[in-house]
């Protein structure tokens, strides 16, 4: 079985143990996430399961929206409210001011990676430092805010919904935002409510997944549906599924969903020029 299972991760579950749930349901070792989420973040977590994890590299770029609830005055050695808290100020700020702010905050943007986050520097967690007590420098990174919309403020908190790009840390969107209205920020609560095509409404809670494995797993090909679809032969289908490139007449440069003669979704292929035809090349292969 291939496919895809969006999770409604629950508080405190990591993204490993989310996986472990997912290998015993359906009785297999091959899954992997598209991109984890905090342990103390809930909601969307896509999970391949069989030969969909191969799609892996294919998904973990896509756009992100979060739904936060940010504590103002306060700082924590985590940049969230799971941390020791290392330094407090007063807020003394408005609702026009954090709506100026704020919007400051789409676009283009350069963030540096909080110690406690997954990346890994010469070969080392940063979590895994900061848990030592260590801090390195980080390089900042280029990210992209879409939208900001503010949902509600009651001070010391405020609530933003966040559509960002793959790579956005919200804490460390907390941290600056904080220091950009002369005070501090920690992120409280946090929700991951859509990455890439799937949301919530997509979500199966782990009971649900233990319970009905097979009713809450989504075909792969639901993550490429912006893709034009093309049906091969069984003849063009063993072609492919052999590495063999096939001309194919569509533009230069397209990715299109192949199917083999069975309808079964058997590869992410782009067209491409070789010995002056236009042929399908395999990306990906998912057979």
């Amino acid at each position: 079985m291939k496919g895809i299972v969006i999770m409604d991760k629950p508080l405190s579950v990591t993204s490993f143990k989310a996986l472990g749930i997912v290998k015993k349901a359906f009785g297999t070792k091959r899954v992997g996430h598209t991109g984890t989420l905090d342990p103390d973040a809930t909601g969307v977590l896509p999970i391949l399961v069989g030969n969909a994890t191969r799609a892996a590299e294919l998904i973990v770029s896509t756009d992100k929206e979060y739904i936060t609830q940010i504590k103002l005055g306060v700082k924590t050695d985590t940049l969230d409210l799971s941390g020791t808290v290392i330094e407090e100020r007063e807020v003394n700020t408005t609702a026009e001011d954090i709506q100026h702010t704020v919007a400051a905050f789409v676009g283009e943007i350069d963030q540096i990676p909080p110690m406690y986050s997954a990346i890994s520097v010469n070969g080392q967690r940063l979590h895994t430092l900061a848990r030592q007590g260590i801090e390195i420098e980080r390089e900042s990174r280029r990210v992209t805010i879409h939208e900001i919309e503010i949902v509600d403020i009651a001070l010391p908190y405020i609530t933003l919904r966040v559509s960002c790009s793959k790579g956005t840390y919200i804490r460390t969107l907390a941290d600056d935002i904080g220091n950009a209205l002369g005070t501090l920020g920690a992120v409280a609560t946090l929700r991951r409510t859509k990455t890439g095509v799937f949301s919530l409404s997509d979500a199966h809670s782990p009971e649900e997944i233990a319970a009905n494995p097979e009713g809450c797993i989504l075909p792969l090909d639901e993550c490429f549906m912006e893709y034009e679809r093309v049906d091969l032969d069984e003849r063009k289908s063993k072609m492919v599924k052999n590495g063999v490139p096939i001309y194919f007449n569509k533009h230069k440069g397209q990715t299109v969903r192949v199917y083999d003669n069975t309808g079964d979704f058997i590869a992410l292929s782009r067209v491409e020029e070789i010995d002056g035809n236009y042929c399908l090349k395999m990306i990906k292969g998912f057979y």
